[in-house]
């Protein structure tokens, strides 16, 4: 039987050394990218389930928007108290009603009529924020 020939040593200790140092902080490099990787993806989550139900409460603020109508088109029907539930249960998941009271913002409000150089806003539709985020911006009509 052929016995395997040996191959002689072609690297030095200082290359060998170097080659294991090169390969170490390539794998503690990778280790940080899916550390950041698991860290990224938690966030994503975290957002996902945050705003998962944006679509219902969107849904829920068309209803909110009729009711309010009917509740001033026809007072004493009792429908001031379904309004103000529905408040009270937007905010307990972190929706807020967007104020338009003060100054025109374009990242909050939406000018759907002006009159010349108006600057008081009349409210058209409410506008809400979910935790933080505009969901739906408040319609006004701004007026001198």
């Amino acid at each position: 039987m052929d016995e395997p020939q040996k191959q002689p040593i072609e690297e030095t200790p200082v290359e060998t050394t170097n080659k294991t140092e090169e390969y170490l902080n390539n794998w503690k490099r990778e280790r940080a990218d899916f550390l950041n990787y698991k860290k990224e993806e938690a966030r994503r989550i975290e957002e996902f389930v945050k705003f998962a139900n944006e679509d219902l409460v969107l849904e829920m603020m068309e209803l909110v928007d009729d009711l309010e109508i009917v509740a001033k088109e026809v007072p004493g029907v009792g429908l001031e108290h379904v309004v103000k539930r529905f408040s009270e249960l937007f905010k307990k998941y972190g929706v807020e009603r967007i104020s338009v009271d003060g100054q025109f913002n374009p990242a909050l409000h939406e000018a759907v009529d002006t009159e010349k150089r108006g600057t008081k806003m009349i409210e058209v539709r409410a506008g809400y924020t979910m935790r933080g985020r505009v969901i739906r911006p408040a319609r006004v009509k701004l007026t001198k």
